[in-house]
């Protein structure tokens, strides 16, 4: 049987597994969070997560995948629940992978995202970033036209649409254009790239310290539904799990600086450390690509 959903059991505390349906073809599933609350998951390319929210007025979407053809997919999804208006569609952050989708529903009210993301989308920095991607050989890049934001804000911004209060809050950390959506109704926190499950997370553009402070404002919201940007949704082992290796990579760095180490020696004594300890994770292989980005941040304060 395919699973067809995660449901919280309110009152009892278990995140439980619903057997029997929504699966898509071409490699991504659609997980019934909850009532009128879906992400789809997998897909071709790169994993990133699509978050669809119906409510009594419209459709709400967070992130829109790496390609116009894996955000078609997502509207095909869509589709198979309901016939309302895209109301809404909010970026979490400016990676491609969140982003380049966007084509598909620009038709929606308004496009939503942090300040930042509609700077580093615009113009030239957002065409080398559209080149980046097509490096990959990822499927239907070549149709992807950059689709910017046309709705920014600062710190906070609240939607209240068809019986729902989101909460967007802005949080630098994986990227500085970061914000989590929080649906205080569902007590649903949709993360962003704030919070990767099962997976060693992209720290290309990180800024350490930040994200922790982020995952700590994320930890004392009331939530027991955690929708991260990349992998399965869950509940809040997700979160620790994720503020666990955050405050591994840098503990552990930081022990090396405090003894002299170079980054090469730092690596190669974390290195090892980090892949026995986040053994079962993906992306093990970026591992040095974060030690690295995080012993230049905290060389700074040394």
């Amino acid at each position: 049987m395919a699973v067809k959903g995660l449901r919280w059991l309110a009152g009892v505390g278990l995140l439980i597994i619903i057997l029997g349906g929504v699966c898509s073809a071409e490699g991504a599933k659609t997980v019934e969070v909850w009532k009128n609350l879906f992400t789809v998951i997998n897909g071709d390319g790169i994993d990133s997560n699509t978050t669809f929210l119906i409510t009594r007025d419209g459709v709400v979407v967070v992130d829109t995948r790496v390609t116009p053809m894996e955000a078609a997919k997502v509207l095909k999804e869509i589709r198979k629940q309901t016939d309302l208006p895209i109301l809404y569609t909010i970026n979490t952050h400016y990676h491609g992978d969140h982003t380049f989708g966007n084509q598909v529903f620009k038709d929606s009210r308004a496009i939503i995202a942090h300040e930042n993301v509609r700077k580093t989308l615009f113009g030239s920095s957002g065409k080398a970033h559209l080149d980046f991607f097509k490096t990959m050989n990822i499927p239907g890049m070549d149709e992807t036209v950059i689709t910017l934001p046309n709705i920014v804000f600062k710190e906070k911004m609240e939607i209240f649409v068809g019986g729902y209060n989101l909460r967007l809050i802005h949080a630098r950390g994986h990227t500085d254009g970061d914000l989590f959506i929080y649906i205080e109704e569902l007590k649903t926190l949709i993360t962003g790239d704030l919070v990767f499950n099962g997976k060693i997370p992209y720290m290309g553009d990180a800024y350490v310290e930040e994200w922790i402070s982020a995952l700590n404002e994320l930890s004392n919201l009331d939530a027991e539904i955690y929708i991260p940007g990349h992998g399965a949704p869950g509940g809040k082992p997700v979160l620790l799990a994720m503020k666990d290796y955050i405050y591994n990579l840098k503990g552990m760095v930081l022990k090396q600086l405090e003894n002299g180490k170079s980054l090469k020696e730092t690596q190669d004594v974390v290195r090892p450390a980090l892949q026995e300890k986040f053994k079962t994770w993906k992306n093990l292989n970026w591992l040095d690509a974060n030690i690295k980005r995080t012993y230049l941040e905290y060389s700074l304060t040394q």
